[in-house]
């Protein structure tokens, strides 16, 4: 048996840290916990093969059918009243004396604007041994992220984690949860 020597408050912290990690919500999941920020970007694909559809232009994404609206007002485009009329909470049609899908009014009206495609894909960043320890940064530098969440992922076969996290929850005498 060999002896650590630490001062008082780092001693303090690790066993705080220690009844964290050993007395937090596991999520189903074994240890060694590696807790991590999750959050979302917008990938966009010209080939229209992603998840949601707009028209985009240098400045602006038109995603919903109030999208195009401001986008008509912004640019002094008189707003046909049957157009706002047709309105259902998306993207529809337009009639006027010809038929015109939404496609139609858009390429004929607006030239400039380009269709586009997006889906949203996770990131992860940083690592933290607890969920709490998480939230507090996010909860600290939420600004940096797109719509941040913790997210728990398992150190698998991943030895130094396996044997970090042993030895804290030994440090309260517990063993690690599996």
């Amino acid at each position: 048996m060999k002896t650590i020597e630490v001062s008082d408050e780092m001693y303090a912290k690790l066993i705080e840290l220690a009844n964290e990690m050993t007395t937090q919500d596991p999520r189903a999941t074994r240890m060694p916990h590696m807790f991590q920020i999750r959050s979302r970007k917008k990938v966009y694909d010209w080939a229209l093969n992603g998840n949601n559809r707009i028209w985009v232009d240098e400045e602006t994404e038109i995603e919903t059918f109030e999208d195009l609206i401001d986008y008509m007002e912004t640019y002094d485009h008189e707003i046909p009243d049957n157009l706002k009329s047709l309105w259902d909470g998306e993207i529809i049609e337009y009639r006027d004396e010809d038929f015109y899908d939404i496609d139609d009014f858009v390429k004929e009206y607006y030239p400039n604007l380009k269709e586009c495609s997006y889906s949203w894909e996770y990131e992860y960043h940083n690592h933290f041994l607890t969920a709490k320890a998480c939230q507090e940064h996010i909860d600290r530098n939420d600004y940096h992220y797109n719509q941040p969440d913790t997210y728990l992922n398992h150190a698998w076969r991943n030895p130094e984690m396996e044997l970090v996290s042993e030895f804290l929850c030994g440090l309260v005498g517990k063993k690690m949860h599996t």
